[in-house]
């Protein structure tokens, strides 16, 4: 040791004699973790739950897979070798009565491969049915899906061309394809290879919604703050139970909500109601804030906003209530729009009549208003007499997609409405015959559910020579007895002959062994053949005949106001945007990106929430095709 060394380590040792170093022998008091939590939620105070967290998840999902089509009638190929083949080998094989024929099924001409797809919405719950498009893989030699079903095909996340990574089963497929009717009219080329099972899929796992609290803002006691205040003000039924719609999971990082029905077709107005929520606020503050609502909501250019807040408080303070119901009685038919949307979800008793009034109004008379006004009738106002009478008047509307919007609505509230109530017609579809004033109009679903509707059906009928071939081996022609429906079978034909009204025919075709596919393709054909008729009486003994309508899926369209402000795609650029803005700002810079005690450390921002399903595969349900009620 130097001798210059040796006065320091003098003084080194003198100072660790005498207590020289304070820190060494004085411990720094430990940090009070409750108190901690409550002043990270004290510090946001004020805010809104759109300030600390952001939605997720609020994209369609698509989901694929490839099945065997069966059932054909002798349009089906025998496909050579490929990576669908095998898939579908797989699925079958699965089945130890199914794993010995599977290799002759495919060989056989009556079945085709396809490629099945789904479209899965935000919120969807275990059980919920989606419809599924099929169409025949490339370069197959089948030449018609037509008449077809799947029994037991399967979805998956994943399917990418030749090179296939699937995930977990998301849904179930089975059901009988149905042509697209648009194809068919145009005479698409196409149109015999490509078709959809309405609510074909059942959805074996939930997809929930959830928000991700932002990195910054992420503790225990912000995140249970969050939850608190969303379960306060919602609650969801599930199999007839209410349950928290509202659960804060891994840690601190992310709130996972449960939709409600009434929000289930609607996710943009939820998660747009959820982002108002304030975090935390005194009731001094709460009462000074609605002061200044009840000047926004009745102001054209700012109702929007002070709507969603008015919603996000909800219909337990009743000066939210009578703010709204101002709203009402306003002048300006955006502000009676706004007030109406949030009262109906608000559900305020003594604002029932009121609100269905006012949006049977904005419906029947703005193109604008109409799809989110006979959405919300539907769902909202469930004991609300007044709303049904509304939608009564709506079935007799001068316009072809209120009368259907407005059928569609009472059947949401309730398919045994005595207005529209139906029958499930030879287990094939649901079937209603309106009696109702307006125009004669026959109305046929494409989606959701196979369902057929006709208004004033005592006033539809056939006319003129005609030999259509409805497929299936179904032919339906005039004759001097009347109309004759005919199924040529190997076995044995059957044949009925009834008269020229449309409800006879239809019940014929279906008598006969035809299906939902069947009578659509006749009536497309009748239509193309302008044998569909309507017989019109204008009170002073002059009839009048006239082609009938044949419409498809006539539910109304457009951009409701409402999304004006944050839709869900919106909402989804804006969340790429924040993302991305952040990534900059914490881009490193080459010194720190050098600094060895860095590499390992695990940045905030790099947490995966981008599974679209929830870990739990429900149960298996059975296939029931559920089409009519």
């Amino acid at each position: 040791m130097t001798k210059s060394l040796r006065p320091v380590l003098l003084i080194l040792f003198l100072l660790l004699l005498t207590g020289g170093f304070p820190a060494c022998n004085k411990m720094t008091p430990p940090k009070n973790p409750i108190e901690e939590e409550q002043k990270k939620v004290m510090s946001n105070k004020g805010r809104f739950v759109s300030d600390l967290a952001e939605p997720a998840n609020i994209t369609l999902a698509k989901v694929e897979g490839v099945s065997l089509i069966e059932g054909l009638a002798d349009t089906g190929a025998d496909e050579p070798p490929s990576t669908y083949q095998e898939m579908v080998l797989e699925d079958l094989q699965r089945d130890p009565d199914k794993k010995k024929e599977a290799r002759a099924k495919l060989a056989s001409m009556t079945t085709a491969i396809g490629m099945v797809s789904a479209i899965v919405p935000p919120g969807a719950r275990k059980g919920d049915r989606v419809d599924v498009e099929v169409s025949l893989i490339p370069n197959s030699t089948a030449t018609s899906i037509e008449g077809g079903y799947i029994n037991g095909g399967r979805l998956y996340q994943f399917l990418l061309a030749d090179y296939i990574r699937k995930g977990a089963v998301d849904g179930l497929v089975a059901g009988q394809i149905i042509l697209d009717p648009d194809l068919l009219e145009r005479g698409d080329p196409v149109a015999m290879k490509k078709g959809t099972i309405i609510g074909g899929a059942v959805i074996v796992r939930d997809r929930p919604i959830w928000l991700t609290i932002r990195p910054e803002e992420r503790s225990a006691g912000v995140a249970k703050r969050i939850e608190d205040v969303i379960n306060n003000r919602f609650c969801a039924k599930i199999n007839g139970v209410k349950q928290n719609v509202a659960e804060a999971k891994y840690g601190a990082a992310r709130i996972n909500l449960i939709v409600p029905d009434e929000y289930r077709d609607n996710i943009a107005r939820y998660v747009n109601v959820i982002s108002h929520i304030a975090f935390f606020e005194t009731q001094d503050e709460l009462n000074r804030r609605l002061s200044s609502l009840r000047i926004k909501l009745a102001d054209p250019t700012t109702s929007e906003l002070a709507s969603y807040q008015l919603e996000a408080i909800g219909p337990n303070n009743q000066l939210v209530v009578d703010i709204i119901a101002e709203g009402l009685e306003s002048q300006d038919e955006s502000v009676r729009y706004n007030s109406a949307m949030t009262m109906a979800y608000l559900n305020a008793p003594e604002h029932r009549s009121k609100t269905a009034q006012i949006l049977g109004q904005l419906a029947e008379n703005s193109t604008l208003y109409r799809p989110s006004c006979l959405a919300v009738l539907g769902t909202c106002l469930k004991t609300s007499f007044e709303a049904d009478q509304v939608l009564h008047q709506m079935l007799s509307s001068k316009s072809n997609e209120t009368r259907y919007g407005a059928f569609r609505a009472l059947w949401t509230r309730n398919p045994a409405d005595y207005m529209i109530e139906g029958e499930n017609l030879g287990g094939q579809f649901s079937y209603h015959c309106l009696n109702c004033d307006g125009a004669p109009m026959i109305h046929v679903t494409k989606s959701k559910r196979s369902e057929i509707v006709l208004f004033s059906k005592d006033r539809l009928f056939l006319s003129g020579r005609f030999d259509i071939d409805a497929g299936q081996r179904i032919v339906v022609r005039s004759s001097e007895e009347g109309i004759e429906v005919k199924r040529y079978s190997v076995d044995l034909d059957e044949s009925r002959t009834v008269g020229y009204n449309l409800d006879s025919v239809i019940r014929a075709i279906v008598d006969v062994g035809g299906t939902y596919s069947t009578v659509v393709r006749f009536l497309i054909e009748a239509k193309r053949a302008d044998a569909l008729k309507t017989r019109s009486d204008d009170g002073n003994g002059q009839v009048t005949i006239g082609s009938a309508p044949l419409v498809f899926d006539a539910l109304p369209s457009g951009v409701s106001p409402f999304r004006r402000i944050r839709d869900v795609a919106e909402i989804e650029q804006e969340i790429t945007s924040a993302a991305e803005a952040r990534r900059k700002e914490k881009k490193k810079s080459f010194w720190s990106r050098a600094n060895p005690t860095g590499w390992f450390k695990k940045d905030d921002n790099e947490e995966d929430f981008s599974e679209t399903f929830s870990d739990e595969a429900g149960p298996q349900p059975a296939f029931d095709n559920g089409d009519a009620e």
